[in-house]
């Protein structure tokens, strides 16, 4: 019996190992922000028009996504664009440290969109940096500007230069992962093969 247990748990965590990947969720932790997810962004800038960036000020030692308001506006033969983010460092213009992945955005209304380096971008606490939205493809895109904001650590660029007050809504952080409930359920598991076991035992 003991033996039969044992494999079944063996088989079990074999499972969760070969299926890490989907048995772990992305959590997002914000280092620096301009606003909340529960505000109302009004204003937008469109892109290609205005070259635009935002500075900030982080208080971790890397960055892994970032988050805007963006807004795909609903314009003849602008079905879908696609879109990414520089991380610059010392300037609107200063040396790129990374970019996240392409996305193809696809919707006509408001929504926050969140963008992710491939890997964790290592940087200076206490230094400033730059994210520059970058459109790769034909279209309009309308990043959300936050006149109202008190965020103290940077400030909006358009066309070269600061254009405050206020910021882009932006977020930034880095991603960790979080195991699902599966690894905690295996001891619970094992208990339960062990009394279902049992009570074959008993029932012969």
């Amino acid at each position: 019996m003991q033996a039969f247990v044992q494999r079944i748990l063996a088989g079990l965590v074999a499972v969760v190992w070969l299926s890490g990947g989907q048995l772990s969720a992305q959590v997002l932790v914000v280092d620096q922000a301009s606003g909340d997810t529960n505000e109302f962004i009004s204003q937008l800038t469109q892109m290609p028009d205005n070259q635009i960036a935002q500075s900030f000020t982080p208080s971790l030692s890397a960055v892994g996504f970032v988050q805007f308001i963006e807004l795909v506006p609903f314009l003849p033969r602008n079905d879908q664009v696609t879109f990414m983010v520089n991380l610059r460092a010392g300037g609107y213009n200063g040396p790129i440290l990374g970019s996240t992945d392409p996305v193809v955005l696809l919707n006509h209304t408001t929504e926050i969109g969140t963008f992710y380096y491939p890997a964790s971008i290592p940087v200076m606490p206490g230094q400033l940096y730059f994210f520059e939205p970058v459109l790769l493809s034909a279209g309009f895109v309308d990043i959300g500007l936050k006149p109202s904001s008190s965020y103290p650590g940077g400030e909006p660029w358009i066309n070269g230069g600061p254009s405050g007050p206020g910021d882009f809504w932006f977020r930034e952080g880095i991603v960790v992962s979080e195991p699902r409930a599966v690894w905690f359920a295996l001891p619970g598991i094992g208990a339960l093969v062990c009394h279902r076991g049992w009570r074959r035992k008993r029932e012969l």
